[in-house]
């Protein structure tokens, strides 16, 4: 069983306010939001989760609120920017050999559009809002050589229905 948990980072600033996208910091709510998300998030990520991050601001500060209640080490990855492709992203997640549980903190309408690849959905189908998680699961089902790869939303959460 392998489990991929794409969550979008929590609300941020406006571009304005830095003149780079890529320097948006989280705003007060979005502090509050990525924090409510990260205690939850605690409670259900297997000890040996991978914890991979868009170098852009608001989302290493959406991780960050994770690593400051549960110790957890993440790595940033250039591959989750803004700029990149869901072909990209797909490619280098595939790559990553060994991992039970990979926790991904990205952009949307990348997450959104990954979900949507991997369920086989409509691109458009699906949008992640801000601070929210989308934990996708996949198990092989069947016995011998009838077996088969499926892949189920296991659970989403948002911010606004956690205390």
């Amino acid at each position: 069983m392998v489990d991929l948990i794409l969550w979008r980072h929590a609300e941020a600033e406006d571009a304005s306010v830095t003149g780079r996208d890529a320097d948006r910091a989280l705003t007060k709510r979005g502090r509050k939001d990525a924090a409510k998300m990260a205690k939850w998030l605690k409670e259900y990520l297997p000890a040996e989760t991978v914890v991979l991050s868009s170098l852009a601001r608001r989302c290493q500060e959406t991780a960050a609120a994770l690593r400051e209640i549960s110790n957890i080490d993440i790595k940033t990855a250039e591959f989750l920017s803004v700029d990149s492709t869901v072909e990209r992203i797909a490619r280098e997640l595939a790559f990553i050999a060994g991992a039970k549980t990979i926790l991904v903190v990205g952009h949307q309408p990348n997450l959104g559009l990954l979900i949507a690849n991997i369920l086989g959905m409509k691109e458009s189908a699906c949008v992640v809002k801000k601070g929210a998680v989308w934990w996708l699961r996949q198990r092989q089902v069947g016995v011998g050589k009838q077996t088969a790869l499926q892949t189920y939303l296991f659970t989403v959460q948002h911010p606004d229905y956690l205390l």
